[in-house]
């Protein structure tokens, strides 16, 4: 049994294959121009947050402009994946000593409710980290999980502890994420090429 096509039938489905097509064209319109201004590759040191530092004083990201930076998040009462990550910073700056690279760490809590000044000036003495390039920083509720999002970090409460995802990210001197590291392993110098 043959299907005859006539003139008629094969303009409406000309006509349905073109309503498809420009449907298909205007969602893809409206998913690339939907998609929000912060998608792009952040400038961290253009970020209008404002945190604690470990001495009580408010600051904001801009006080590092033209300096890189070495950035994570962990929290003060951290026992399992703060270790990893905090070994691992060591680590880099180490690496940093050794090249005589001038490089800042930072590391912004996931805990705002109990990071104070006073818990990040004992995680400083309990970690022996005395020294001026590294930075420990509190900002709200909101800015936590507006910077893990930026950064790419899924953190969620479990119990009495924070889990969250290891990254530790290099920032250049404009504020721009130049490398990161997501896995445990990696050669300390890495992040300062």
């Amino acid at each position: 049994m043959t299907r005859q096509i006539n003139a008629e039938t094969l303009q409406n489905l000309s006509f349905q294959g073109l309503q498809h097509a420009y449907t298909a064209m205007l969602f893809a319109i409206a998913v690339l121009f939907s998609v929000p201004a912060w998608s792009a590759e952040p400038n961290f040191y253009e970020l209008p947050y404002i945190f604690t530092d470990d001495q009580g004083n408010a600051t904001h990201l801009a006080a590092w402009n033209g300096k890189p930076m070495i950035l994570t998040m962990e929290y003060s009462n951290c026992r399992f994946m703060c270790s990893t990550t905090f070994t691992q910073l060591k680590e880099v700056q180490a690496a940093a000593d050794k090249e005589k690279i001038d490089i800042d760490f930072m590391i912004i809590s996931l805990d705002p409710d109990n990071d104070t000044p006073e818990a990040w000036q004992q995680y400083r003495k309990t970690k022996n980290i005395e020294r001026g390039n590294w930075h420990l920083l509190t900002g709200s509720k909101a800015t936590t999980k507006q910077i893990a999002a930026l950064l790419g970090i899924k953190y969620w409460s479990m119990d009495e502890n924070i889990l969250h995802d290891f990254k530790v990210v290099r920032l250049n001197a404009n504020g721009e994420v130049e490398k990161s590291i997501t896995a445990y392993g990696v050669e300390p110098d890495y992040l300062l090429q």
